[in-house]
């Protein structure tokens, strides 16, 4: 199912799945829309007596219960950051959005503030009005947006239009009388506070900023403290091109931790068919040891991997604390007639 999830994602940027951890359908997966609508499913499973509490789940996380595990994935696509204003402030968010890995897109209504010249980090430039944004700004989950216009007119216009599509962060400039100003026109428009309350204002987390690279570390910081506030299945780049490229394999997926580990539950990792690893769940001894069980992986299954005390010694495992990593072949084995091997096919 990795090739319909990836897929669904490149469209929507965000899914959820689920997986059986355990039993004789360990391996079947199901991909559920936000409204509960199961999008697609393997056979062999009833996932009605899940599905409330798969949607529940706000992150990636293993659900227990009558003697069945089910790893439920929130995938997530490269974050996307949507800076509206083209001023000082927005150079300086737009080169820290990039660097840490957001795809970015700036948009202003004056076509000289929206220069490549100007904005050579962003991914994307608009120039238009405000109004254009449901036209020319495509609505993706995994998205970021930032309101920083000249004036609260203009981001009383983004706010609405924002407003009524699904984001991951919205946060608007302004001093607290803006803010208020720009609250009261919308209440009176109908849109309700919590609906408001919902956005961050003034953006920025309250670190004393001054200058705009200031403003702008402050309002990255903010943005990178919600997007970590849960566990998600990032959808490294890499893993979804195999995926999609055809090739079979197994992935590998991080679902429980505990102490020291490089990388979070969501953490994946792809050995395809040629023996090439695509992604990482870590890198050092856990990262060999899981390559090592891939290239034995015939069903999906779940291992544990200690990371400290005798296990961890034998493997080079330095960090501390226990990950355990779920395999899912993804194609089928075949064995290799020359040397008698299993590989990958």
């Amino acid at each position: 199912m990795y090739p319909e999830i990836y897929q669904c994602l490149a469209d929507r940027g965000q899914v959820k799945s689920a997986a059986v951890l355990t039993g004789i359908h360990a391996g079947a997966r199901c991909m559920v829309s936000d409204n509960g609508e199961i999008l697609c499913r393997e056979s062999g499973v009833d996932w009605a007596p899940y599905l409330s509490r798969i949607m529940e789940a706000k992150e990636t996380k293993v659900l227990a219960g009558d003697g069945q595990e089910i790893l439920v994935e929130l995938f997530l696509s490269t974050p996307r950051l949507v800076i509206l204003g083209g001023g000082h402030v927005a150079l300086a968010a737009a080169r820290l959005g990039r660097m840490l890995g957001f795809h970015v897109t700036v948009m202003d209504d004056r076509e000289e503030f929206v220069s490549p010249a100007r904005f050579s980090d962003a991914d994307e430039l608009i120039c238009g009005d405000f109004s254009e944004i449901p036209e020319k700004i495509p609505v993706r989950e995994n998205t970021y947006y930032v309101v920083l216009t000249r004036g609260h007119a203009a981001d009383a216009e983004c706010v609405r239009h924002i407003l009524k599509r699904p984001y991951r962060y919205l946060g608007m400039i302004g001093s607290r009388r803006k803010v208020k100003l720009t609250w009261d026109m919308l209440l009176k428009e109908g849109y309700t506070q919590e609906q408001l309350d919902s956005v961050y204002a003034p953006v920025g987390l309250s670190i004393g900023s001054q200058t705009p690279e200031e403003i702008g570390v402050s309002i990255l910081a903010q943005i990178i403290q919600v997007k970590n506030s849960g566990f998600s299945a990032y959808a490294d780049p890499e893993v979804a091109g195999a995926v999609l490229a055809g090739h079979s394999g197994v992935m590998m997926t991080i679902i429980k931790k505990s102490g020291s580990s490089p990388r979070g539950v969501g953490s994946k990792m792809f050995l395809d068919e040629r023996g090439k690893a695509y992604g990482s769940i870590g890198g050092g001894g856990v990262e060999y040891a899981s390559l090592k069980h891939a290239l034995l992986t015939e069903e999906a299954e779940v291992k544990s991997f200690s990371l400290s005390g005798e296990d961890a010694a034998g493997e080079g495992m330095i960090c501390g604390g226990k990950v355990e990593v779920f395999f899912e072949p993804v194609g089928k084995f075949a064995e290799n007639t020359d040397s008698g091997e299993k590989v990958l096919a």
